[in-house]
């Protein structure tokens, strides 16, 4: 028997876990209580967050717990305690001893770049004194620095860079210097010789010759022949020269920004187009500041810098440009540039100002006389001036890509006479003339028809020509546009006898459909992908006047879906073709047709626009014509007159204009089409029209 009192269970343990439950009770309410007494106390298991940030809030940091927030928003904590409204963070002392060090190291940097940028300057402009002491440069040296040289330029002019003590600059400064050096190294060798102007000299957006080249031929085949904004012969005479006559760095950057927006790699990726583009913008907006505003370049400059902002998706900016490239044009000092060089940078610029005015229904500013004479100086396309269907660089020296005789300077004047046409359409319809009368319309048919007529033969369409060129295809589809543009306000006057709303109708429709089956036919020739922007409007033109003049079938249908894809085929260079496509679908919807089911895809993925998106691809949220405001234009008395002079230009003009039928026919038998052979010979638009004289 043991000496010791056997000793009993403690109930020590069962008040310590009461007190537990007091004490949790406390924190958790009532329940945690009753779940105390109903069974054995448990320890409870943290609930941990599922995001601990390395900040914590204030409230958290005092009570020592973790926090899950993230600035600016309360962690679960704060809003759990109603106290979200007390939920701050304060920047952690570590990152701030950081952020001062690594901007105490930036400053450090900025100081050592400064000042070895001070000596470097202090060199120039010792070498600038030295050179001028030693020769007699002094009044060409004034009068560069008035035209806005730097003093890098004009050390490098002088032929005295500071090579001496090079090693005083910083790595920066040491860089920059080095490629002086270099160039004048380059000046100075006696091999290279001075009449072989490089793109090098003309940009600095990239040192790779080859893609200078690229771009500058895009533009080229593609843009050029339709929106001819100066001389080709001159520009490249000065471009190889060195030159700064015809041709100035923010003229080369434009042009290869414009060759951006035609730049596909075969893979397909146009990321890179895009940041090229932005790079030569960069430069283009540099070096135009500091031209002279009498230089025909500054113009010619803002001209082409509209077609790149109007692919861009930036129209109205686009628009202010155009407007400033025809008012500089008053103030050009004609006695320093040759007449053809004036002639057609003039028509050119006037030619793209009425085309944008008339696609947006404004009135052009600052038009040319209706009675001058378009390239009175102007010497028509040599024989070895030829065009070619230009995509990728390896297209330059394909033999199996053909060349054709290009025809680009006289598709250039009689786009300029046809847009004269235009502009007096808009005057009849816009101006101030007064009323719009069954004889100015009729006068205004009658002036296309004769345009038409009085074609070259190189230039009229044929059907069966497999050869024909983008820029003839363009005169003739301006052509369509322009007549269902002179014709579509008066399908909508409703006191028309039925004959004569019937012949109106169809007169249209056969001009709307004309102009939709050429873009068909350029589609299947040269796609879509490479055009001029303008040709956009007159695709989304057509489309709808077909809309409009014909009930619902196929043929609609067909229509709709060949204008989304087309529009879709160049989006990715034509930014502003997006807003356009969401309006074509508008219109189509208001016209009680069905979009494709397939539209979103269509559409590139984004079927909503906002206004200013659509403000920014043609200053208006539609590109309909305003047809409401034009019937107000017209004489209220119109029909009483309308089929009288009608049958009075039919008797007079009939024989061989009536309905473009004669016309038509003549164009499609002509012998004389675009299709005339041409050995492979130098052409002026050709790639290597620019790398070897």
């Amino acid at each position: 028997m043991s000496a010791y009192r056997p000793i009993a269970p403690s109930r020590n343990n069962d008040n310590a876990s009461g007190a537990a439950g007091s004490a949790s009770g406390s924190v958790s309410g009532s329940e945690t209580g009753r779940n105390a007494g109903d069974s054995p106390p448990r320890g409870k298991k943290r609930r941990a967050p599922s995001h601990v940030s390395q900040n914590a809030c204030t409230n958290c940091k005092k009570a020592r717990a973790k926090c899950d927030g993230n600035e600016p928003a309360s962690c679960s904590r704060c809003v759990g305690r109603e106290l979200a409204d007390q939920c701050h963070y304060e920047v952690h002392v570590k990152t701030v001893k950081e952020e001062m060090v690594r901007r105490i190291k930036n400053l450090e940097q900025r100081n050592t770049d400064l000042q070895g940028s001070m000596k470097e300057k202090d060199l120039w402009i010792e070498s600038i004194f030295q050179s001028l002491m030693r020769n007699e440069h002094g009044p060409e040296a004034v009068e560069r620095l008035r035209q806005g040289y730097s003093y890098q330029q004009l050390a490098d002019w002088l032929g005295q860079p500071p090579i001496r003590e090079i090693d005083r600059l910083s790595p920066t400064s040491e860089s920059k210097l080095s490629d002086v050096v270099k160039k004048y190294e380059r000046a100075m060798n006696v091999d290279n010789a001075p009449n072989e102007g490089r793109p090098s000299q003309w940009t600095d957006v990239t040192k790779d010759e080859a893609v200078t080249h690229h771009l500058m031929a895009l533009f080229f085949a593609w843009i050029h022949p339709v929106h001819m904004l100066f001389s080709e012969r001159h520009f490249i005479g000065s471009f190889r020269k060195g030159e700064n006559t015809y041709c100035t760095s923010a003229m080369v950057n434009v042009i290869c920004a414009m060759g951006c927006v035609l730049l596909v790699d075969h893979g397909g990726d146009a990321t890179d187009s895009k940041i090229l583009a932005a790079r030569f913008m960069e430069e283009v907006n540099t070096q135009i500041a500091t031209e002279d505003r009498k230089n025909l370049n500054f113009a010619v400059t803002y001209a082409i810098l509209f077609l790149v902002e109007l692919s861009s998706g930036q129209a109205r900016k686009a628009s202010s440009h155009l407007r400033l490239a025809v008012e500089s044009l008053r103030s050009v000092d004609t006695s320093n540039y040759s007449a053809e060089a004036l002639g057609l940078s003039f028509w050119g610029i006037h030619t793209l100002n009425t085309a944008w005015a008339a696609f947006t229904y404004q009135k052009p500013s600052a038009p040319i006389s209706s009675r001058a004479v378009v390239f009175d100086n102007v010497e028509m396309d040599r024989q070895e001036d030829a065009w070619q269907p230009y995509r990728f660089r390896a297209d330059g020296n394909d033999p199996a890509v053909a060349l054709r005789p290009s025809h680009a300077i006289r598709t250039a004047k009689e786009l300029a006479q046809l847009y004269q046409i235009i502009h007096e359409t808009i005057t009849v319809y816009c101006g101030s003339k007064g009323r719009v009368t069954a004889r100015s319309i009729l006068g205004l048919y009658q002036r296309y028809l004769q345009w038409r007529q009085a074609l070259p033969s190189e230039l009229r369409w044929d059907e069966v020509d497999p050869h024909s060129l983008p820029h003839v295809f363009y005169i003739h589809v301006t052509y369509h546009v322009a007549l269902c543009h002179l014709f579509q306000p008066l399908l909508v006057y409703q006191n028309f006898s039925h004959t004569t709303h019937v012949h109106l109708q169809k007169l249209v429709l056969r001009n709307a459909r004309e102009g939709v089956g050429l873009l068909q036919k350029y589609n299947r020739l040269f796609s879509n992908r490479y055009q001029p922007p303008l040709q956009a409007f007159c695709l989304v033109h057509l489309c709808e006047t077909l809309l409009r003049s014909r009930p619902a079938n196929a043929e609609c249908y067909e229509t709709i879906t060949f204008c989304l894809e087309m529009l879709r085929e160049a989006l990715p260079g034509f930014l502003f073709l997006g807003p356009m496509q969401a309006m074509f679908c508008q219109t189509v919807v208001d016209n009680g047709f069905l979009l494709p089911k397939n539209v979103h895809e269509l559409m590139g993925g984004r079927t909503h626009y906002g206004p200013e998106d659509l403000l920014d691809a043609c200053e208006r949220t539609t590109f309909t014509q305003p047809i409401d405001m034009l019937l107000d234009r017209l004489d209220p008395g119109i029909e009483n007159h309308f089929e009288d002079e009608w049958k009075q230009f039919i008797e007079q003009h009939g024989a061989s204009t009536s309905d473009n039928d004669t016309a038509t026919q003549r164009s499609r038998s002509s012998s004389g089409g675009t299709n005339s052979g041409s050995p492979r010979s130098a052409r002026s638009m050709h790639i290597n029209a620019l790398v070897n004289p």
